[in-house]
């Protein structure tokens, strides 16, 4: 049998470099693909859930399992419980973007947790909760707490008082509270 590696189909290779708006050569897309195959169950072309938990949680020196679950949610598009190449290389590209906008639409997608649109105190402090569990033990600019940076945070943003943060009320709130969009972006070694 030998070790054979799949390649991309060039068809493919190419709706994916316009898909994603990003600058990669075919040749990183395929190295993309082979890390990406290598991480897949023996057999498989997706992620499941349980596979990309072991991924992050591989990453990071506390307890990744909560955010990537919240990662995996934003990755799955399809909603079939599964991330496939496809999905995950636009996911990538969508939370690393360096487009403000983009980068701010995903991390809304993140703390919104039930897709309703709007982000509840409870969705909040659960991303922000797991992202303390992921990289404890951590500088957090001396926020003691999750619930304590909640509730700052959800004061401030909340400018209407009903409880819920819209995507626009997210969007000003990132401009006073940019810590919203970096504590997703901390690399492994804990550092935004």
């Amino acid at each position: 049998m030998g070790n054979k590696t799949t390649r991309l189909h060039p068809k493919t290779v190419q709706e994916l470099i316009s898909h994603i708006h990003v600058d990669f050569d075919p040749a990183e897309i395929h190295d993309w693909y082979d890390e990406f195959k290598k991480s897949c169950n023996k057999g498989k072309d997706h992620l499941d859930k349980a596979a990309f938990i072991r991924i992050y949680n591989s990453l990071f020196l506390g307890d990744g399992t909560e955010f990537a679950c919240n990662v995996f949610r934003t990755f799955d598009s399809n909603n079939d419980g599964l991330v496939d190449f496809h999905e995950f290389i636009v996911g990538l590209c969508v939370s690393g973007s360096s487009d403000v906008e983009t980068k701010m639409e995903w991390a809304f997608r993140m703390y919104d947790q039930n897709g309703d649109g709007y982000i509840t105190r409870d969705e909040l402090q659960s991303v922000i909760t797991a992202v303390y569990k992921m990289h404890l033990p951590m500088d957090m600019d001396d926020v003691s707490s999750p619930k304590t940076l909640t509730k700052e945070l959800f004061e401030s943003l909340d400018s209407n008082k009903d409880d819920a943060i819209s995507f626009s009320e997210f969007k000003e709130g990132v401009k006073r509270h940019p810590i919203l969009v970096n504590l997703l972006q901390m690399d492994p070694s804990g550092h935004p």
